[in-house]
């Protein structure tokens, strides 16, 4: 399998399980939007600096 393939395998996944809540539970996916709505932006500029973080992690052991 070539690296192309392999990231693209994972952007795959990542779909499927992005699209799996809204698809399976759509009102509590819409509480849960709305809830990161009203985080300041800190606590999101926080979240997401640690989500890419955890990624690049992944990333680098892989």
């Amino acid at each position: 399998m070539s690296r192309l393939d392999v990231m693209m395998l994972a952007l795959g996944w990542v779909l499927v399980i992005e699209g799996f809540t809204p698809m399976v539970a759509p009102g509590f996916w819409k509480e849960s939007i709305s809830r990161f709505l009203d985080e300041p932006d800190r606590a999101l500029r926080i979240t997401g600096l640690l989500l890419v973080a955890l990624g690049l992690a992944i990333i680098w052991i892989v």
